[in-house]
């Protein structure tokens, strides 16, 4: 596997990213919150893979999203929260990798 490169972060801005969720949950039920957040995870952890996020943003990242996720009124699955609180606490890895995926798996079949 390559080593990321320096470059912008490919995921949206906390802010923008916290505005669509609450536009998903005005015009959605919470399980359309829970799909997106799994998409924007396995989005994430695939741009690691593919060399193109670093992993100490991504870590980062995610922990700023755990934050505003808990202070927030959300009331997402369980396992949803529990991949948001690994991607943050984290620095990625191949294991971690392995299991952020099994458990995006896991979610999707539930959800759709």
């Amino acid at each position: 596997m390559s080593r990321p490169k320096k470059s912008k972060l490919f995921l949206p801005s906390l802010h923008d990213l916290i505005t669509v969720l609450e536009n998903i949950s005005e015009t959605r039920d919470i399980s359309y919150v829970n799909l997106f957040i799994t998409c924007l995870a396995g989005y994430a952890v695939n741009m690691w893979l593919g060399g193109l996020i670093d992993p100490e943003e991504l870590r980062n990242y995610f922990n700023k999203l755990y934050e505003a996720l808990i202070s927030g009124s959300y009331e997402l699955d369980r396992e949803v929260i529990e991949i948001i609180a690994a991607l943050g606490n984290d620095v990625i890895n191949e294991a971690l990798y392995e299991e952020i995926m099994n458990k995006i798996v896991m979610i999707s079949k539930d959800l759709i």
